[in-house]
């Protein structure tokens, strides 16, 4: 009987990983599909039945959020969450602006916040089901109000990217360290190792939960991240021949975060301003120390004070504090 040397072995491992890593990762369908309600009271209804169904699976804390006047209103305001995150995270900033009189709409991300669920449940998700996710949004908020803004986080703020990309009733896009590509990790081993990660077994990381927080999951799947990494690479790939039509997009950096890279964000930003959109880049300067995660305040909740007024003006079409940095 033929026994395969360990270096034969090794040999063809080494091959089915090199394979592996050329075969692009499947997305499903990213394009979008737009239906948005002509109504107040079609979004409202909409999103209704997006919460009762959210709460028949979600964890405490992690359902949709709907925050409404009780009629359309000048602005409509839709926050998406981040990776292993859920609603909950932009809730401060969600009340802050209905305050202010707009309608709000913070969607759960599938597959999050879910019940009795860990990270490994992060496996199931697909760019397909993202792109789905900002569609279904902004149909309900153009039903919200006049003037739909996006506003997103890390996976979140790439959802954001999109649905300004493809969405013409999006009017302003704020992305916030968008989830293009890792810190730590050159950029001509990305599309590689997105191609990997999505191809080879999953490997999910479970970190310990928060008993006070049941709607996040903190760890990370490696199939849901290669899934979000290769809608960053969609929303990339297409800004040569889609522009967002009626968007101003306002990216928002962070020169303390380990999570990410500011780079792609800055060669997006060129593309877009090229094709005449109308396109700034603002970043928080590293002396706040501020961590990937800018919004929940549970991590810097003495930064909260600085970081929301930001957020707010840049939802509003205001001009920022001076001291943020502007990127070129």
């Amino acid at each position: 009987m033929f026994v395969p040397s360990l270096a034969a072995v090794w040999r063809g491992t080494m091959l089915i990983l090199g394979l592996a890593a050329m075969v692009p990762a499947t997305t499903g369908d990213v394009r979008s599909h737009p239906n948005p309600a002509h109504t107040y009271a079609a979004a409202v209804a909409r999103a209704k039945r997006q919460i009762a169904g959210d709460d028949s699976i979600a964890a405490i804390g992690g359902s949709t959020i709907l925050l409404t006047h009780g009629s359309r209103a000048p602005r409509a305001v839709v926050l998406f969450h981040g990776f292993t995150d859920s609603p909950r995270q932009f809730a401060a900033l969600a009340d802050s602006l209905y305050a202010q009189g707009d309608n709000v709409l913070v969607p759960r991300l599938p597959h999050h916040a879910e019940r009795g669920k860990d990270a490994s449940e992060l496996a199931r998700l697909t760019a397909a089901e993202l792109c789905h996710t900002g569609d279904a949004a902004v149909d309900v908020a153009a039903g919200l109000g006049d003037t739909v803004v996006v506003m997103g986080l890390s996976v979140g703020g790439t959802v954001a990217a999109w649905t300004a990309e493809h969405r013409t009733e999006v009017r302003r896009a704020v992305v916030i360290a968008p989830a293009f590509e890792v810190a730590h990790v050159p950029s001509m081993l990305e599309r590689p190792l997105v191609n990997l990660g999505a191809h080879v077994p999953n490997l999910s990381h479970r970190a310990a939960a928060d008993t006070a927080r049941p709607d996040r999951d903190p760890g990370f799947a490696t199939h849901g991240l290669a899934q979000v990494l290769r809608l960053g690479l969609a929303v990339r790939r297409d800004a040569d021949r889609i522009s967002p039509a009626n968007a101003e997009v306002l990216f928002l950096v962070n020169a303390n975060d380990r999570t990410v890279k500011t780079a792609p964000v800055l060669d997006l930003a060129r593309v877009w301003n090229r094709r005449g959109v109308p396109v700034a880049v603002y970043e928080f300067p590293d002396t706040l120390a501020l961590p990937h995660n800018i919004v929940d305040p549970i991590n810097r909740p003495a930064k909260a004070g600085a970081v929301y007024p930001v957020l707010e003006a840049l939802a509003h079409g205001d001009h920022p504090p001076s001291w943020l940095n502007v990127r070129r």
